[in-house]
């Protein structure tokens, strides 16, 4: 995996043409080496798209590779789209889930080295993996619970979610995964200026920043 996300920052940094899309089609209940629940879009709270840059970090050979690319995260109804974007702003490739189905089309660049769900769950645990928010107003604090088979801890401040972490007692996954939320998302929407998830499990981090954000 970790691998696999160096193979992607290349991609991100260099780009490249190709004469056709590559589609695929994948189901969120397929066996998966990134274990983590996709629940459909149309249950997700809020309608959103989010213009981003995308900064991912990981280790290969012992050596730091970081690269960066541009992005819009859309989420309409039933529909959650990521659309990347290559060199001189080209689209790069779709990831599209409905329901328990994702789409990929890729239209540059080498093939994706991992399957694109690991997008989404990355996605989902950034914008929508969340326990009950407390029902005290500004609420500072630390909440513990379970969802989806994982153990969830949530720091909160002043009224506002800053940290996420994920772990998996009982299976062969070592760490966790932490997502740092910036300024905070309320209890109703996540709206973070900038995030960043560390993949403690497979060794990279990505960094997120929204340079726009607009409510549908």
């Amino acid at each position: 995996m970790n691998a696999a996300f160096v193979a992607f920052v290349a991609f991100g940094v260099v780009g490249g043409c190709a004469h056709s899309a590559r589609r695929s089609v994948i189901m969120t209940g397929d066996p998966a080496e990134y274990p983590g629940v996709l629940h459909d879009p149309r249950t997700l709270p809020h309608d959103f798209m989010a213009r981003q840059t995308i900064t991912i970090h990981a280790v290969h050979d012992g050596k730091p590779v970081e690269g960066e690319f541009d992005a819009v995260l859309q989420k309409h109804g039933d529909t959650l789209l990521i659309l990347g974007f290559g060199p001189m702003n080209v689209k790069a490739f779709t990831i599209t889930q409905r329901g328990d189905r994702i789409e990929f089309a890729q239209y540059m660049g080498p093939e994706l080295p991992f399957s694109p769900r690991n997008v989404v769950v990355d996605v989902h645990r950034v914008f929508f993996a969340r326990l009950s928010p407390p029902t005290e107003p500004h609420f500072s604090g630390v909440m513990r619970g379970e969802r989806d088979g994982e153990h969830v801890e949530e720091t909160w401040r002043d009224g506002q979610l800053r940290e996420t972490v994920f772990t998996r007692p009982g299976t062969t996954l070592r760490g966790a995964i932490r997502v740092e939320l910036g300024a905070g998302c309320d209890p109703v929407d996540c709206e973070p200026e900038a995030a960043t998830l560390h993949n403690e499990w497979f060794g990279y981090t990505v960094s997120i920043t929204n340079e726009s954000f607009e409510r549908l």
